[in-house]
């Protein structure tokens, strides 16, 4: 071949090429190494010097593009910017809750005549009939949404909240920081309950039938309405397992009726589990997981899904008060007549009597937390012990509205506008 085409090799500059040199090898062969020039320096690849300064470049664009993006939605988006906003962007976290009451702050809200109580994912909440107001435990006002309920009634859940007006047309779903839906039905509210999936059922009637009840999935749709022109519906639960009980009572030549029906979130179609005439039904409560205690005029019956297990006769007694949960029914009947002596019953899920004692027919509500009995009074509260049969007080100087439990050792005590944190050992005395 010509030399003509032959590549002509450039003197080496020995400042940035690398030159090669042979070195020995312990097998006797030749092992080529590189090395640099002086400088111990290599020049850049042209091409990934480009993309080097073009990734650069485009850094500083994205920072320019985001800052012009943040100012625009701040300026544009300037009223959505509060406290409760950004509190659910953080909705996820595991924030720290108080663990003893110097870690609570003071929790305020507006007075009203009526108001319904409860604690909802470690926040307070208070509804009136102008407004729910959520706070949590440090003092801070969550949520305030308006409302216009005459007699509001609060249902609480794993998932959300339920409020309605008794008597009235109205309900919301609500979380911790806003309403999600509004409902307005044709005629009044009797009854509602949700389950911690967020299912809900409303109790209410319409033009051609006596009773009806409108079954909703999560998403606040409708799943079917179950209508009955001979029951009157007093009572309904829903329960986690998708049970749908329905507590009814009718009036049939000349007798009263108490039946209790059977369904499921699924479908419209119901079984009569429970039957019996000559007995007036008033309330039914859940006691636990698919246990539930239906409150009489004369009587109490206790059930397990959809079985009988016990009755109890008040025997001419009349019921004063009445309160299911954490497994127990608790019930103060009084005997007629003035001076007449009352008497505190409790009953585990199934209906047995486990306790039996005097009590005091002026309380003006009972609740069961944590094996332990609270009833209200004026100027206190009474803790009775289920276990021990022992019984506290916690003098208070207010009234108290209502008892909501953060924990099993604090008590929330509910004046007309403040919440105050008790220690259910610490602040409760004995009584001799």
């Amino acid at each position: 071949m010509s030399s003509f085409f032959k590549k002509k090799k450039r003197p080496v500059n020995y400042d940035t090429d690398p030159v090669s040199v042979k070195t020995g090898t312990a097998g006797g062969g030749d092992r080529i190494e590189s090395i640099y020039g002086p400088g111990e320096q290599k020049q850049p690849n042209k091409r990934y010097k480009h993309a080097a300064v073009a990734v650069a470049l485009l850094k500083y664009v994205v920072i320019t593009l985001f800052f012009l993006f943040f100012m625009t939605m701040t300026f544009v988006y300037s009223s959505e910017i509060n406290i409760e906003n950004f509190r659910y962007i953080l909705k996820d976290m595991n924030l720290k809750i108080p663990t003893g009451i110097e870690e609570y702050g003071d929790i305020y809200y507006v007075a009203d005549m009526e108001q319904s109580f409860a604690f909802y994912r470690d926040d307070f909440v208070c509804v009136g009939r102008n407004s729910i107001e959520v706070i949590d435990t440090a003092g801070r006002q969550v949520q305030n949404t308006a409302l216009r309920y005459v007699k509001p009634r609060l249902v609480t859940s794993g998932k959300y909240m339920l409020v309605y007006d008794l008597s009235n047309t109205q309900y919301g779903i609500f979380n911790t920081f806003s309403q999600l839906y509004s409902g307005t039905l044709d005629y009044p509210v009797s009854d509602a309950d949700m389950n911690d999936d967020g299912y809900y059922l409303i109790v209410t009637r319409d033009t051609e039938y006596k009773s009806t009840v409108h079954v909703y999935n999560k998403d606040m749709k409708p799943v079917y309405s179950y209508q009955s022109n001979d029951r009157y519906i007093f009572d309904a639960h829903i329960y986690n397992d998708g049970t749908v009980m329905l507590y009814t009572s009718s009036a049939k030549s000349g007798k009263y009726f108490t039946e209790i029906l059977k369904g499921s979130i699924k479908s419209e179609e119901m079984k009569t589990v429970y039957s019996a005439s000559g007995i007036t039904p008033l309330t039914a409560e859940k006691t636990g997981s698919g246990t539930s205690a239906v409150l009489c005029t004369d009587t109490l019956l206790f059930f397990k899904g959809d079985e009988m297990t016990t009755e109890y006769d008040f025997y001419g007694r009349v019921c004063r008060r009445f309160a299911c949960g954490d497994g127990y029914a608790v019930i103060i009947l009084s005997s007629e007549g003035a001076g007449a002596d009352s008497d505190m019953l409790i009953f585990d899920r199934d209906g047995t009597l486990v306790y039996s004692g005097p009590s005091s027919s002026d309380v003006s509500e009972l609740y069961v937390h944590n094996g332990n009995v609270y009833g209200l009074y004026t100027g206190c509260v009474e803790r009775f012990e289920i276990r021990t049969e022992k019984t506290y007080r916690a003098d208070t100087g207010y009234e108290v509205k209502g008892i909501v439990f953060p924990s099993n050792e604090i008590a929330l005590f509910a004046t007309a506008s403040s919440a105050y944190p008790v220690s259910v050992y610490d602040d409760f005395t004995e009584i001799k």
